[in-house]
């Protein structure tokens, strides 16, 4: 699931009175924000949400795991700058639309914007998307 894509999926669900769906989400994303991120040899910074997440089902254990992507597997793996933005959009919408206020109050939630808000008013960045775009241009005419 990418974050940026869901966030037309979140809203359908929202109009069709559906938010538990939006909330696990919102939720489940703000969980692996506090994962240390790593693509390649690089530490992405503390606000960076994932680009996407993939939830493997392991039947005859009975468990899922959640597999978060930073970039690693995007094209050119450029780190996912706007999955923070489209993740903050989407709990605005999910509080507007349910006038649910207690997710966005929860400390983790508060915590979550405000690392996201840090690292983008930030003078500068650990790093910067075009680092991480070493081998980019022979992954660019990949079909898509």
């Amino acid at each position: 699931v990418f974050v940026r894509d869901f966030v037309p999926s979140g809203l359908a669900f929202l109009m069709n009175k559906e938010p538990a769906i939006v909330k696990n989400f919102l939720l489940r994303t703000l969980g692996l924000q506090s994962l240390v991120k790593h693509v390649d040899c690089f530490t992405l910074g503390q606000g960076v949400m994932p680009a996407s997440f993939k939830i493997l089902h392991n039947p005859a254990r009975g468990t899922e795991a959640t597999i978060a992507d930073f970039g690693g597997s995007a094209i050119g793996r450029v780190a996912p700058v706007d999955s923070g933005f489209w993740w903050i959009i989407m709990l605005n919408a999910y509080t507007k639309a349910t006038g649910d206020y207690s997710l966005s109050e929860m400390p983790d939630c508060q915590t979550g914007m405000r690392l996201i808000l840090s690292l983008c008013l930030s003078e500068g960045f650990d790093n910067f998307p075009t680092l991480l775009c070493t081998d980019g241009c022979c992954m660019v005419d990949r079909r898509m």
